[in-house]
């Protein structure tokens, strides 16, 4: 019981917790209305598409580096998508203009991993470059705008999964069934990620290039794949956006993956690779929807809940390194003492 007590309290995401009910505590105290079923559903529909691109941005830190051309996949890919909706005049079952954007998605997130692996330019570099690149082709040579949906998606964007009142306040909200997709995603990442050689090899990949190739996986096809799965997610992270949205707003995707990048290293991602857990980043980016959404029920500014956050995102990233510093130490002594 002991040991497994220590290995509880070793993890990251067990720390990430404690923060967020203590977060949650607070708050509670403070206003008396976190725990209101309406401030409960808001939360959850915030987190939905941060918490898509925290898969994105995960699996490209555990198997390759940092991946910060996620937004504009999902601007562009959403918006051709939607395009080709208007274009064909397609009317029928939505999940068409998803697959038609993750398609769109794949090439791009193809055109990343094929840089990367073929030329082994550092990602951060490449992703960075291809950001501008997607950034350019919507705005400059589409001249994408914002518009109305077609009626498949607007049929979507109008089913709620769930619908809360308020009793005190009077305040509504709506869970739409977006979170749905959420789920299925989180569970196929989950069930990839844990339960196939395809994900082991993921993590030995980030982990270990050479030790890698020596135990028979192939690095370059996995960090391609990834980038490809990466775009198709993000692609479907961008519709969604829409969905909720009700309307395609093409400048509202940028600048969001550095907190996104953010939560998955809070939720124990490592920069250098081959650590990461979804149940981890799921927690990072439930954490930081909180800061966001719910510091404004303790009557904090704007301003002042960057502060907490960024305060919440060094604390969150020194947990790995104080962790490992003190692993180090004790390994020292447990060999100190075999020498004496």
């Amino acid at each position: 019981m002991k040991n497994l007590m220590n290995k509880v309290i070793r993890q990251t995401e067990f720390w990430v917790f404690v923060i967020i009910v203590v977060l949650a505590l607070l708050i509670q105290m403070r206003s008396g209305a976190f725990f209101a079923n309406n401030n409960i559903v808001d939360i959850m529909r915030s987190m939905i598409c941060p918490a898509l691109y925290a898969v994105c941005a995960l699996l490209a830190f555990v198997s390759t580096g940092p991946d910060v051309s996620f937004p504009l996949i999902a601007a562009l890919s959403s918006y051709l998508a939607i395009v080709v909706t208007y274009g064909t005049g397609y009317d029928g079952p939505w999940p068409l203009v998803f697959l038609i954007g993750m398609c769109f998605g794949a090439l791009m997130g193809a055109l990343n991993g094929f840089i990367i692996v073929k030329y082994k330019f550092p990602s951060l570099i490449v992703t960075l470059g291809t950001s501008s690149l997607f950034s350019g082709i919507l705005l400059g040579a589409f001249e994408a705008e914002r518009m109305e949906l077609p009626g498949t998606l607007q049929r979507f964007g109008s089913m709620n999964l769930l619908t809360v009142s308020n009793e005190k306040t009077g305040l509504g909200s709506a869970l739409p069934m977006t979170f749905l997709i959420l789920i299925a995603v989180y569970i196929i990442a989950y069930l990839i990620l844990n339960f196939t050689m395809v994900g082991r090899g993921v993590y030995a990949v980030g982990g270990d290039e050479i030790s890698a190739e020596r135990a028979g996986f192939d690095v370059k096809k996995i960090r391609f794949g990834i980038f490809v799965i990466n775009g198709m997610i993000a692609a479907i992270g961008g519709l969604c956006y829409s969905v909720m949205s009700m309307k395609y707003l093409p400048t509202e995707f940028a600048g969001g993956e550095m907190v996104v990048i953010a939560a998955i290293v809070l939720g124990g991602a490592r920069l250098t690779g081959g650590v990461g857990t979804l149940k981890g980043c799921i927690l990072g980016t439930l954490l930081l929807t909180m800061v966001t959404n719910s510091l404004i029920l303790a009557g904090i500014s704007v301003y002042w809940q960057k502060v907490f956050i960024g305060g919440i995102i060094i604390i969150g990233t020194a947990i790995p390194a104080i962790q490992y510093f003190i692993g180090n130490n004790k390994s020292k002594k447990v060999k100190g003492g075999e020498a004496a």
